[in-house]
Order: C-alpha cells, then structure tokens, then sequence
C-alpha cells in the first residue's frame, strides 16, 4: 500500500529523523536520507514500513509519503503507528505559548520551535528501550538492544531488517539466551519478567494508555526492575504523556543547571519544581532541555 498523509504546518522533519536514526547499526530501523524505514511484526511476519520526508517541511503542504509491504493492517492503523513515530500527537504551539513570557523563553526554546516528540513504533519498543538501557550508556544500550531483537526478532529477507520481537517471544527467552549476549542477569530478568506480565495479562499497555498518567505510572513502577525514571521515560516515548518529567535524569538535570546558571546540578526536589513550571507540556520542555545539551 502507498499513500500520503498531510502533516501540521510547521512541521520539523529533522526530529523524527534523528531520534530514529540515533542507534546507525540498527537492525530494526534505518534512516536514509529523509527515509525512515521500520520493520513491524505482524501477524508473526515482518513487514517493512517506509516514512517518506522528502516533502515534509513543504511551507504550503508538507506531507509523508507512507509505503507499507502489507495490507494486513488497514490505513488508519498504519497512520497511527506514523503519527507515533513523527510525533504528531505533540503541542508544540501550547508549549512555546506557555513559555514565551519567562525571561527565559527564547533560550528554553531556542531555534527548535515545533519541535515534537518522535515516540516508538509502539510502547512495547519503549519499555524494551528503557528497561535495557538503565545504568549503561546509549552505545551499550543499543548494542544490547540489536543483540536481542536479532536473537528473538522476526526478519525481513527483502531489506534485511528485523522485527523488533513482541512480548510473546521475549518471555518464550531463557535467561541463558541474553546473558550470552551481555545482558547482566538483572537486566535479563527484568526484561523477561516484564514481557511475561503483559503475556499473562497482569499488565496491559493498551488499557494503561487509555487511562491516566498517574495510574500509568503507579502500575509500572509496580513491576519488578522499573523505578521511577525508567517508569517515566516509558510514558514519555512510549506513551506519549504530555506531562512527564523523568527526575533524576542525568541529561536533564545539567540542562536545568544551564538554564538556571547555577554552581552545581540540582537535587532531586530542584528538579521538580523547576520541572512543575512547565506543566502540563514537562513532556515537551523535557525534550528541548535535553536537546540544548547537544546544541551546545
């Protein structure tokens, strides 16, 4: 199937680009040039979905270009999985309204207006992404994570990617099988035991989504090897929650010293309260504080 889907005006397609781009060695997902490629499981079968941007920052109507290798999903299905990824679900313009009269306004937000925030696929691909990336640094976290979808993934012989592996096929793993792959035992333990919950129906994501944040959190901090940062990020990029700030975050906390001139990082309650002048956006302002870190 092949269609195109309009975007909101304004739309910054570098974004998406970069945060799904970010892992270069993926084996689930690729950028090349304005193409993001992702490979979905469906129905146990890989299938290759492709996000065309080669048009998206066009001023009169930006717009995706969207190919998919299947129709097992309908249209609106695969819209939803696209407008994840791009973040289209982001309020950009209640966020840079909400910010424009502090002092410091203009540096919060910077040269990145519009910007949103890209989520994964689906919220499983961010509960993986973050139980497998505490206490390690990105690269290792995406080493771990490629190691693991290519051991329990599904692949696509046409692009050569794979499908990043539901949570039926990481709660079928043996501890054995990612700790040969240099997963710690807690981290593998963690992992699996999270994928067998949702198995056994004792945690839904599809009914945490359409509840509240609040509850959201409280059920996921519940699970063995989820504090509240990971909670927080998963509500973050998983969920899509326009109101989370993930306190305690390294990246956030410098940002908030920048921001703030101040001689040391702030503590956890610094944070919060900084962090509560932004609500009901902290989601967004989250986003662009860690972003000023890497525009210097």
């Amino acid at each position: 199937m092949e269609w195109t889907l309009s975007l909101p005006a304004g739309f910054r397609p570098e974004y998406a680009l970069a945060y799904h781009g970010r892992d270069r060695l993926s084996v689930s997902e690729r950028v090349e040039g304005r193409i993001i490629a992702k490979t979905l499981l469906i129905d146990g079968t890989g299938h290759l979905l492709e996000i065309d941007l080669a048009h998206s920052d066009n001023s009169v109507e930006p717009r995706a270009d969207i190919r998919i290798d299947t129709d097992a999903l309908s249209s609106d299905a695969v819209e939803r999985i696209v407008s994840r990824m791009l973040g289209l679900g982001s309020d950009p313009v209640g966020f840079e309204a909400l910010v424009a009269p502090r002092a410091d306004g203009a540096r919060i937000v910077g040269s990145r207006s519009g910007l949103r925030i890209p989520l994964t696929a689906d919220i499983w691909d961010a509960v993986c992404w973050a139980v497998i990336g505490q206490q390690i640094n990105l690269t290792f976290a995406a080493a771990l994570r490629r190691a693991m979808i290519e051991r329990a993934g599904v692949r696509h012989a046409a692009s050569g990617l794979y499908a990043h592996p539901d949570p039926f096929r990481v709660a079928a793993l043996e501890m054995e099988d990612l700790t040969a792959l240099r997963f710690s035992r807690s981290k593998a333990s963690y992992l699996i035991g999270v994928a067998g919950l949702i198995v056994e129906g004792q945690l839904s994501l599809d009914a945490l989504a359409a509840g509240s944040a609040v509850e959201a959190e409280a059920a996921l901090v519940a699970v063995r090897g989820i504090g509240t940062w990971t909670a927080r990020y998963i509500l973050l990029r998983g969920f899509g929650f326009p109101d989370m700030a993930p306190i305690g975050d390294s990246g956030l906390a410098t940002a908030l010293q920048r921001l703030h001139g101040l001689a040391e990082r702030p503590d956890i309650k610094a944070q919060e309260a900084s962090m509560l002048a932004f609500a009901p956006h902290r989601s967004l302002a989250t986003t662009h504080l860690w972003a000023s870190l890497v525009d210097g």
